[in-house]
């Protein structure tokens, strides 16, 4: 049998009886933009988070803009952030004017590793400032990622930037309603971004992403920064963007609050259920560390012949991702900033074997089945 990567229909058959009354009344109302189910949904997803505030945006490449460019770090700051991660959080970076500074990730975990970032700053500290030796940018924050669901060690990297001086960020748009040391993905440092694209474990109708704070001085700003630097129509304090949320997005993402608890203890149990297949066989599966409520947004392996396998598995109709085949110190985008392959090995050999398997809330005994059969067939064909 085929196995898709995800299933879309199957989430939507489930709340479609709840969303459609939703989205009737945004239409009914004619706000497209903003208004009371955007609200109520930040309402929601701060209770999901543990934090005071919310800001829906339009994005999550949105987010990580507006939660950088809102902190009010000196132009020109250095950010700490791993190289395997989706573009977007490197793009935040830029686009509030500082420069990424890369460093290398856990070898279990494939989170930003804590170890390297206090060693990193260490070895780069003069006169009480941390100066990346590579861009001559004084280092002023670090931005974590939750990879694949899992969040990073957060609880550790607070403690680092309080002894450094930074300020911490969390790149939380792989990790709704995930959670370490009993503290939910989101709530930790600064500010998080999350997003909301269709494919994500809480996804929208379209684009979608959201800010997270406990801080009411930066939550005011991004909400003004969000709608083109206004408090009130007309009147600008800031200059800022149109990175408003659509009323539609809200309404969707209000009732899928509802259900995302459920849906990731489902992801849950279809992780331990390919865990159970898998064991022994010559692969790397995933690492849940201490403490972590890992979500598997993704279900990434780690294989020698990462390449042949995905053939293989395409040859049977099994459907597979690479989350992300090519690091971003590695991509012309990020050439200016001097980097080269070799540099991270952690994070390149992540980039180089990991294979995204099938993974979403619906997928059966028999789909997993499917797929782990497809992948001791060519692995014991290679023995």
């Amino acid at each position: 049998m085929s196995v898709p990567f995800l299933d879309l229909r199957a989430v939507y058959d489930e709340i479609r009886d709840e969303v459609r009354p939703e989205i009737d009344e945004v239409l009914e109302s004619c706000g497209y933009i903003l208004g009371p189910k955007v609200a109520a949904f930040e309402k929601s997803f701060a209770g999901l988070a543990g934090t005071r505030h919310c800001v829906a945006v339009s994005s999550g490449t949105a987010a990580v803009h507006l939660m950088l460019w809102a902190a009010g770090l000196e132009p020109g700051s250095g950010v700490i952030l791993p190289p395997n991660t989706f573009t977007a959080t490197a793009e935040g970076i830029v686009l509030a004017g500082h420069v990424p500074v890369f460093v290398d990730v856990d070898p279990r975990t494939y989170n930003l590793s804590p170890e390297r970032v206090d060693d990193f700053l260490e070895r780069n500290s003069s006169a009480g400032r941390h100066v990346d030796p590579r861009s001559g940018a004084v280092v002023r924050a670090i931005l974590a990622v939750d990879l694949y669901g899992q969040p990073a060690d957060l609880g550790t990297l607070e403690r680092i930037a309080d002894r450094h001086g930074l300020l911490l960020f969390e790149d939380a748009c792989q990790s709704h309603e995930a959670s370490r040391d009993g503290r939910p993905a989101g709530c930790f440092g600064s500010a998080a971004a999350f997003s909301f694209y269709p494919g994500k474990n809480m996804g929208a109708f379209g684009e979608g992403g959201a800010v997270t704070t406990d801080s009411d001085e930066l939550a005011a700003r991004i909400r003004m920064l969000r709608d083109h630097g206004s408090r009130e129509k007309y009147f600008y304090d800031l200059v800022g963007h149109n990175y408003r949320m659509e009323a539609i997005q809200g309404a969707v993402l209000g009732v899928k609050c509802r259900r995302i608890h459920d849906w990731n203890d489902r992801r849950r149990a279809a992780a331990l259920r390919y865990g159970e297949l898998l064991a022994g066989a010559p692969l790397e599966l995933p690492f849940e560390a201490e403490g972590a409520r890992h979500v598997y947004h993704l279900y990434a392996v780690h294989a020698g012949d990462r390449d042949g396998l995905r053939a293989h598995l395409q040859a049977k109709g099994i459907a597979t991702g690479l989350h992300y085949p090519y690091p971003l110190h590695t991509q012309p985008a990020y050439a200016h900033l001097g980097y080269g392959h070799g540099e991270f090995p952690i994070a390149e050999h992540n980039s180089s074997h990991n294979l995204t398997l099938p993974m979403f809330p619906g997928i059966t005994p028999g789909q997993q089945e499917e797929v782990a059969d497809g992948i001791l067939e060519f692995l014991e064909a290679g023995a």
